[in-house]
């Protein structure tokens, strides 16, 4: 997992359309990037010219740039420069910048939008779902037993959510590179997010509770509710249901597609993954099932602050229309 803007840089050194299928398999919850694997400089030494110079009985250097051609691959500069092309975004820089929108974004010209959404209290989410905190502890020692069938999945889905969505739909950078854009952007505005809420409700992994659940690896470094994993799961079925033909579901918040009926969810299978993925975090005791329900409520409204992002949603220029247009 790449850690910030820095080490993201290294993104661009490849061709974000060649190289787009290991971005998507990057990590997820961090940096991504185009180009996991490859160097991130370009080398270039002094090679030995083609032929030595009369009367010389030693091989010049051939330096590049070039010393001796030095307007060699100058284009005639017009009048205008031109701007930096959407499409030449790299994923991550793409979902950092429309971070900033999100962040940014006031429908009523005050506070932010996303500020003024409030999750339920740890507490409330459990007398809502009619349960106690012991209740849900005993169902993730209950569900401990799949540890071993869900081990392999549960640890690739921790840094490459995008990967299972992009397994489903027989998507990649190369082939669908604003699909790709618009997935990343939706996993990284869920983790602003949730670990804005995160800090807000400070509740302990169930781990630190009932230490008997032993997680099989070490719990993240922030705190359960809601569960960043759910949050990212949920934004990406929300996005993917936006350009993806043909998908009939309700309304939900902000006019965002949802299924709505028990069917819809069940027959769904963009849904089905965001649900296995909160699930799967479950199994691993790293959270309680409210914090994947809280996860689930934060991720319908952030995209329907998202949609509002100029990036996301204009008309024709928005990553959502641009995604489309790749599906047609």
């Amino acid at each position: 997992m790449t850690g910030g803007i820095g080490p993201s840089d290294s993104a661009d050194s490849a061709d974000s359309a060649d190289s787009a299928d290991s971005a998507d398999s990057a990590d997820s919850a961090g940096g991504g990037g185009n180009s996991r694997g490859r160097a991130s400089a370009r080398p270039v030494g002094l090679s030995p010219a083609l032929q030595r110079i009369s009367g010389e009985d030693w091989f010049r250097a051939n330096r590049w740039p070039p010393q001796d051609l030095p307007n060699l691959g100058q284009a005639t500069l017009a009048a205008t420069p031109p701007a930096f092309r959407p499409e030449e975004w790299s994923f991550v820089h793409f979902a950092l910048t429309v971070t900033t929108q999100f962040a940014a974004r006031s429908s009523g010209g005050g506070a932010p939008d996303w500020l003024g959404f409030h999750l339920p209290t740890p507490a409330t989410a459990l007398l809502a779902a009619g349960r106690t905190q012991q209740q849900e502890l005993g169902e993730l020692h209950e569900i401990a037993e799949f540890r071993a069938g869900v081990m392999s999945e549960a640890m690739e889905q921790r840094d490459n959510v995008i990967g299972y969505f992009r397994g489903l739909l027989t998507f990649k950078g190369s082939s669908h590179p604003w699909t790709s854009r618009l997935c990343h952007a939706a996993v990284r505005v869920g983790q602003f997010a949730a670990m804005h809420h995160k800090m807000a409700h400070g509740r302990a992994r169930p781990s630190r509770l009932s230490p008997a659940l032993m997680p099989p690896i070490d719990p993240p470094g922030h705190a359960a509710y809601p569960s960043g994993h759910a949050t990212e799961g949920y934004m990406l079925a929300l996005v993917l249901a936006e350009v993806m033909p043909g998908i009939a579901w309700g309304s939900g918040t902000g006019g965002t597609k949802v299924p709505m009926t028990a069917a819809e969810r069940l027959n769904n299978p963009l849904w089905r993954i965001a649900e296995r993925v909160a699930r799967n975090r479950e199994v691993l005791g790293m959270h309680y099932p409210t914090d994947s329900a809280a996860g689930l409520l934060l991720a319908l409204n952030s995209f329907a602050i998202l949609k509002a992002c100029p990036l996301i949603g204009a008309a024709g220029t928005g990553a959502i229309d641009r995604a489309k247009a790749e599906w047609n």
